[in-house]
């Protein structure tokens, strides 16, 4: 695996060097657009809207588009003034609980790798991030761009989460009407949620679209047939204190002793 970055994680007047691997993978089924009659591969030419021609790499720039229409063109040379973190410094600004972390600004995930000499110093700060129950706020520049992100620690390893920025999460745009819950179906639900209470186990889940995916693809390349999909079944509408009794009934069914 290609380390992303290399630089070093600083905090106070200490200095980890480290090297930033991607964390994870998609595993999705890549499609090629084909011709239907030759199978063919479908390419797509850079074409310019204004003058038609198709326009070479070299010949290609940068451009944002003002509010009133006009386009400004922006060089290689006007990002170098540009005010970032340094290229090659994991900066610590501030250590937060881990608890104030909202989840939905979360973005990707990277590994901190520690160089060889570095790893006692590395060990240190994963140690007083368990301990202490707090994850570092840092800043780094990846791919020309500063990233607010997070430091915790998973394992024996540090994991650095990139944070989307406030502006980039958006407002959900629509409000929920007030509606007080009956007593009885409260306590319905939470018998349902206690009953299906359970301790995360992430092996345990699979993708089940993958994998039916996969078994269309294999048998349309073995010449078989693909039955049709059958369509879901409607259900009529339920009384919601019924609808909960039924669930905690087939609940309780199929997990006789559930999580406590």
């Amino acid at each position: 695996m290609r380390a992303l970055w290399r630089g070093a994680l600083s905090f106070g007047l200490v200095s980890i060097p480290v090297r930033v691997f991607g964390a994870t993978e998609e595993h999705g089924f890549r499609f090629h657009q084909v011709h239907r009659v030759d199978g063919g591969q479908v390419r797509h030419r850079r074409v310019c809207s204004v003058c038609d021609e198709e326009v070479p790499a070299e010949a290609m720039a940068k451009g944002y588009r003002l509010e009133d229409g006009r386009l400004v063109i922006v060089e290689a040379e006007d990002f170098e003034g540009l005010p970032s973190a340094s290229d090659h410094v994991i900066d610590v600004v501030e250590f937060v609980s881990a608890e104030q972390i909202d989840p939905i600004y979360l973005h990707r995930s990277y590994y901190l790798r520690p160089d060889e000499e570095a790893v006692p110093s590395y060990s240190l700060l994963r140690e007083a991030l368990r301990r202490s129950w707090r994850v570092a706020v840092v800043k780094i520049t990846l791919r020309r761009r500063e990233t607010l992100a997070v430091v915790r620690p998973r394992g024996d390893l540090l994991v650095l989460h990139s944070l989307l920025w406030p502006d980039e999460v958006r407002d959900p745009g629509f409000e929920l009407p007030v509606v007080r819950s009956r007593p009885q179906e409260v306590r319905m639900a939470l018998s349902l949620v206690n009953s299906m209470a359970a301790e995360f186990d992430h092996s345990a889940f699979s993708d089940d679209y993958r994998e039916a995916l996969e078994a269309v693809i294999a048998a349309k390349s073995a010449g078989a047939v693909i039955p049709a999909a059958r369509a879901p079944e409607e259900s009529g509408a339920v009384d919601l204190l019924v609808a909960l009794q039924r669930s905690l009934e087939k609940v309780r069914a199929e997990r006789p002793d559930p999580a406590r």
